[in-house]
């Protein structure tokens, strides 16, 4: 039926992210800069919070994904990263590889539902999948 429901485009339910949980914490100095890149956004978005960023694949990772996150009171992406570190289309797919397989890798990790700006999103309260972003994407430096 897994195959169906994916074919068909439903998606399993994810339980309710606790609001009092340290991944709702994590997320609310977010919220209005979430809010409004939901604002502009109709795709699907996984959040990964980390203590002091927060990560969004965008998309259907590990497949096709992209990625946004915020971090110093600003919002970064692939673009950006290209424009502020001169970086190549070939440097940043390397980067999407990489990422793809720290999603793999962290594949078992429990997620959650959670409602912002009226959209539904996924929530992975990953510390491991956090850090492991947060290095690749700081390696670029």
């Amino acid at each position: 039926m897994g195959f169906f429901d994916t074919l068909l485009g439903k998606e399993k339910a994810l339980p309710a992210l606790d609001p009092q949980s340290a991944a709702a914490r994590r997320l609310e100095p977010f919220r209005p800069e979430l809010e409004r890149f939901l604002g502009r956004v109709n795709d699907r978005l996984e959040l990964v919070p980390a203590a002091s960023s927060l990560y969004a694949f965008i998309g259907k990772p590990p497949g096709h994904f992209g990625m946004v996150w915020w971090q110093d009171g600003a919002e970064h992406s692939f673009k950006s990263l290209m424009q502020e570190h001169g970086l190549t289309q070939l440097r940043i797919q390397k980067l999407s590889d990489e990422l793809r397989e720290a999603y793999k890798r962290h594949a078992g990790e429990e997620r959650f539902s959670a409602t912002v700006a009226g959209k539904s999103v996924t929530v992975t309260p990953s510390d491991t999948l956090a850090a492991d972003v947060e290095r690749m994407i700081r390696a670029v430096d």
